[in-house]
């Protein structure tokens, strides 16, 4: 496939259907391209998040942003502004992140003293729970925030190679609010981990399940990529012909 020559201007209107320039036509008439209505794709139509409504951010307004994201993703990001007078999307993405690579490190904690039972390890190297909790929550932290980076970079990338209006700040900010996505996949996480951990502390089960357990971490993990990958492709495409 060739390279795309000619980028729409930022200040062109287009078909958030198609894609199609609806330069100077009516705004009560129809694309001509695919038949939807021109209306429906004004940029009045697209406001801020909760999160960035009234004087300032509110535990209530993360809540329905995060809420809105992960329930009626289509919904939220074909109505998300990509041009608001204040943008807070950054500092929602710190706070899922924080949230999200706490619960994978306390998670990732309790997994490796399940394996640490299967390996007798000398008591000097043993390290404190919290220590390593710490690190493993200063790990997820940086993988979360480093696959979120690249991923909207290189999701820029294919969009100007396409000849698709995809500005950079536009990917960010629409991967910023994806970030919400990354709690489910934590709480999966921690509800397998810790429900594992506590059935052999009340012996409900033995370790004759381990591997079973090891067969639901694997299967989370694959259905939680598919389910990334699924909700950031909703994002996008309804980012993909967004105007301002």
């Amino acid at each position: 496939m060739s390279r795309a020559s000619t980028i729409p201007s930022e200040l062109d209107l287009l078909c958030e259907s198609c894609g199609y320039v609806l330069k100077s036509l009516p705004p009560e008439g129809r694309c001509p391209e695919c038949g939807e209505l021109i209306a429906h794709s004004l940029p009045t139509l697209r406001i801020p998040s909760p999160w960035e409504q009234g004087t300032g951010p509110t535990l209530e307004g993360f809540l329905r942003t995060t809420l809105g994201a992960i329930f009626a993703p289509s919904r939220f990001f074909r109505s998300l502004s990509i041009a608001p007078s204040i943008d807070r999307s950054r500092s929602f993405a710190l706070i899922n992140e924080l949230i999200a690579s706490l619960l994978f490190g306390l998670a990732g904690n309790v997994h490796l003293a399940w394996l640490a039972r299967l390996v007798t390890l000398p008591r000097t190297i043993r390290l404190p729970w919290f220590f390593i909790a710490a690190v493993l929550t200063a790990a997820a932290f940086a993988t979360l925030t480093g696959v979120t980076t690249v991923a909207a970079r290189l999701t820029h990338w294919e969009a100007t190679y396409r000849g698709l209006r995809m500005p950079l700040r536009v990917v960010r900010r629409g991967l910023r609010f994806h970030t919400a996505h990354f709690l489910p996949v934590a709480i999966i996480c921690c509800v397998i981990i810790f429900g594992y951990a506590e059935l052999l502390r009340y012996r409900l089960i033995n370790s004759s399940h381990d591997l079973h357990y090891l067969y639901m971490l694997s299967a989370a993990a694959i259905i939680s990529c598919i389910y990334l990958f699924i909700t950031y492709w909703i994002g996008m495409k309804n980012l993909m012909y967004a105007n301002r």
